[in-house]
């Protein structure tokens, strides 16, 4: 299994433990996402995959200069193992930054992928609409992921319309989480992803203690049983669809 997503800076556990750890349950490639040009330059060091960008949360870096950043992020991602940009996009939840400043941070990220072509990675809480409506806008990357996908069966339905990969977490397997099951089987199993979002969104029955990629096969067992497909199947599945999303 390949996990799409992980926060290798905000796991406690030194990397190279992680993804020995990852390796030993039959994770086979982490891909590490960066938020910051300091985890840019920490992760694409690092010669796994990544994907280099600043998150729609933490955007003092891109407010206090646009250009300089965007610049630093677009040398980096000519580095062999950049394999995405972002992630990025819009947070209406918390809303640190400004809706204003969020839409700039992110049509400069989407044209900073489409110029590198690398997949687009795709933050988005409570603005799926505002999301779809930028990407419609800009003109889409020709990959894009849906990180951490949290929208209902309508909104992966717009999603697969336009061909974007969905990336599913631990969450989906909360109790709770009725709706976000019911898009995953909604969705083309070839637009299909599984990430961990570590060290965040840890899945049951380990919710509440942190993530780890090494936690991903119980994501996908979740998911293999909503889409009623035997584990090996999917996961052969999911490894292609993950390698077609990053170009791995």
């Amino acid at each position: 299994m390949i996990d799409s997503h992980c926060h290798l800076a905000h796991v406690e556990a030194d990397p190279a433990d992680t993804l020995a750890a990852a390796r030993d349950a039959g994770v086979s490639t982490v891909i590490d996402i960066a938020m910051g040009l300091a985890e840019c330059e920490a992760s694409t060091a690092r010669f796994g995959p990544c994907a280099i960008g600043i998150h729609p949360n933490e955007l003092e870096e891109f407010q206090a200069d646009p250009s300089g950043a965007m610049t630093r992020l677009a040398e980096l991602a000519g580095r062999p193992n950049v394999v995405g940009i972002g992630e990025t996009g819009l947070d209406f939840f918390r809303e640190r930054s400004g809706e204003a400043l969020q839409v700039a941070a992110f049509r400069a990220h989407i044209d900073l992928a489409k110029q590198a072509d690398k997949a687009l990675v795709i933050h988005c809480r409570d603005a799926h609409d505002a999301v779809l409506e930028v990407l419609d806008d800009a003109g889409a990357p020709s990959r894009v992921v849906m990180h951490c996908f949290s929208g209902d069966e309508a909104f992966a339905m717009k999603c697969a319309a336009r061909g974007f990969f969905c990336s599913f977490a631990g969450n989906v397997t909360y109790k709770r989480n009725t709706d976000l099951r019911r898009a995953a089987t909604s969705l083309p199993t070839e637009l299909v992803l599984v990430e961990t979002d570590a060290p965040f969104l840890t899945p049951e029955p380990h919710r509440g203690k942190p993530n780890a990629p090494s936690l991903l096969p119980i994501t996908a067992t979740r998911l293999a049983s909503e889409l009623q497909m035997p584990l090996e199947e999917l996961s052969r599945r999911l490894d292609d669809n993950t390698r077609r999303a990053f170009s791995l």
